[in-house]
């Protein structure tokens, strides 16, 4: 038997559970809070604490280790440059569960996961591309006009 082994256990399969504990800790490092069930709440809250205690002394070892549960390079520079330094003094405790209650749909316990301390994770929004509508000239306009009263006369 495995005593004392710490796993979370969601009913979709190993897989599955692993891959979705990888997303939680994505997004969470992407917005830098999270709203979830208290099941997964906790189960992202232990994986952010092992990263990010990683992330601290930041040795390819570490990034590697890291880039394993995370699968995303954008996501290991923001845990490693950002959050890393962020909470060098700190020994553990990074995050915080706030509880909001039950979902009205199915009642399941709802939680906010934050960052205990301050951590200042810049968003860029994607700058919107406005589409140039095509300029007609006037001259374009002109011979369009000639062309229709030409046509009215036949």
């Amino acid at each position: 038997m495995r005593h004392r082994i710490k796993k979370a256990k969601f009913g979709f399969g190993q897989d599955s559970n692993s891959m979705l504990i990888k997303k939680l800790v994505a997004n969470f490092l992407v917005s830098g809070k999270m709203t979830t069930t208290k099941q997964k709440g906790k189960a992202a809250q232990s994986a952010l604490e092992r990263l990010v205690t990683k992330a601290k002394t930041n040795t390819e070892a570490d990034r590697n280790f890291i880039l394993r549960r995370v699968t995303n390079e954008t996501v290991l520079n923001t845990l490693v440059k950002v959050v890393g330094p962020a909470l060098k003094d700190i020994q553990s405790g990074y995050t915080k569960t706030i509880l909001l209650g039950q979902r009205p749909s199915d009642g399941a316990q709802v939680v906010r996961l934050e960052w205990a301390y301050p951590v200042v994770l810049e968003t860029r929004k994607p700058e919107k591309k406005l589409a140039k509508k095509p300029v007609v000239k006037e001259e374009k306009k002109a011979k369009v006009a000639v062309e229709e009263t030409k046509n009215n006369n036949f």
